[in-house]
């Protein structure tokens, strides 16, 4: 017993060294995290149009509510809804008798009336010539002067009613007041209206060109007279450079209007509830296809931003409210940094601040990096994507490209099968 004790010793020593040695081992060999292949882009310096885009609605550049001037029942509709109308086109017919009567009686009252101015006349022109002849008073001619005056103003007023009266017979054929798409009848033939009727006879709105209605925020309008502010003398040529630039207009599916719009006119104030101005533009409409009331994008250039720092839209972290940017270093380390943002288009977004011109950040691969990691920059060739190659750590700690190698025919050959 005593001998098997002293031949399993040294056999025990002997398995703890080997143990406690290959322990070691492995601590010895540090754990290295390769590094991560991604695509490099800098940041540029240079002038960048200012381009903003606002949220707005199509509007008539003309509304006109079609409204009757003289009660009665519609007789007759003209006009078929939702058609191209004229100035002057016939839309409804109200009810004419009773008017062409009233015409009528006023017309023999200015009969009656320019009679009884006749007759007066001749009394006038009589006493005149008594008068001459001293064979009636002064009193007596002031009486038929005064009366032949009397006759002529009541001929007046008759004439006038007669014009009155063919007014309104004339109302009762409603005409369209512009040019323009007459929109559906709120009142059908049959229909007794008037000028206090609560809804219009129908709505006529001149849709080529039409109106986009959009408000523009006070920041946005403070850039777009910054420079005008800096050098007032040339606040009229901006403003024509600006406008030169015309609006491009996006609609509510996506689709760019092929048409070109200009500027219109703004509100002389800025309201103090929503802090913003309100902004019109007009595009042309050939066809009339474009209807009031369609929500779209507006696009606009509003002067220019110089040596703007701009990166790849692709390049920016966007973490809820934070924008970030993996910066490579010389050592091709990454530092992820906070940046603040101006105007992004669909490619590029200015950085206002956070990082300088010619640094180079991270465009392809943001999603595998994290602050500190190391990052292996790929070259890509036009339409094809990159291929990282595999790589090593040599004994100075610098990384080493190990290159794939390409199995021969032959090699390929000699494998064996799988099984």
């Amino acid at each position: 017993m005593i001998s098997s004790c002293r031949t399993l010793g040294p056999l025990i020593m002997g398995l703890t060294l080997i143990v406690l040695t290959a322990c070691k081992k492995e601590q010895a060999v540090p754990a290295t995290n390769p590094p991560v292949p991604v695509t490099l882009g800098s940041v540029l310096q240079k002038d960048v149009p200012n381009h903003k885009e606002w949220i707005g609605n199509l509007q008539g550049t003309v509304t006109a509510l079609v409204k009757p001037n003289v009660a009665g029942n519609i007789i007759q509709r003209y006009y078929t809804e939702g058609s191209v109308v004229k100035q002057g086109d016939p839309l409804f017919q109200i009810d004419p008798a009773p008017f062409q009567a009233t015409l009528d009686q006023a017309k023999a009252n200015l009969s009656t009336a320019i009679a009884q101015e006749t007759k007066v006349q001749q009394d006038f022109v009589r006493a005149q010539n008594l008068l001459a002849g001293k064979v009636i008073s002064v009193q007596e001619f002031q009486n038929q002067q005064q009366n032949y005056q009397a006759t002529v103003s009541e001929v007046a007023a008759k004439q006038a009613a007669v014009q009155s009266a063919q007014v309104n017979l004339d109302f009762t054929k409603v005409v369209a007041p512009i040019d323009g798409m007459a929109g559906l009848a709120n009142y059908e033939v049959g229909t007794y209206v008037s000028s206090s009727s609560p809804q219009p006879l129908t709505t006529i709105v001149a849709i080529d060109p039409i109106k986009v209605v959009f408000q523009v925020g006070q920041d946005d309008y403070l850039s777009f007279i910054s420079q005008s502010l800096k050098d007032p003398s040339m606040a009229t040529e901006y403003r024509k450079q600006d406008e030169s630039s015309g609006m491009r207009m996006l609609l509510s599916d996506g689709m760019t209007y092929p048409q070109k719009g200009v500027f219109r006119a703004a509100n002389n104030q800025i309201s103090t509830q929503t802090g913003s101005i309100t902004v019109e533009g007009t595009f042309p409409n050939p066809g009339s296809l474009l209807r009031p009331g369609l929500f779209a994008r507006v696009q606009a250039t509003v002067g220019v931003q110089k040596n703007a720092l701009v990166v790849p839209i692709a390049a920016v972290i966007t973490i809820q409210n934070l924008h970030q940017l993996a910066v490579v270093g010389v050592d091709n380390k990454v530092t992820i940094r906070n940046v603040n943002l101006g105007m992004t288009t669909r490619d590029e977004a200015v950085v206002l601040s956070g990082v300088c011109a010619g640094e180079k950040i991270v465009v392809q691969g943001t999603q595998k990096v994290v602050d500190g990691c190391m990052v292996m920059p790929l070259t890509t060739g036009a339409g094809t994507s990159p291929t990282p190659a595999a790589s090593a750590v040599g004994e100075n700690g610098i990384m080493q490209s190990i290159p794939r190698p390409s199995p021969s025919p032959s090699s390929a050959a000699s494998l064996p099968p799988a099984r």
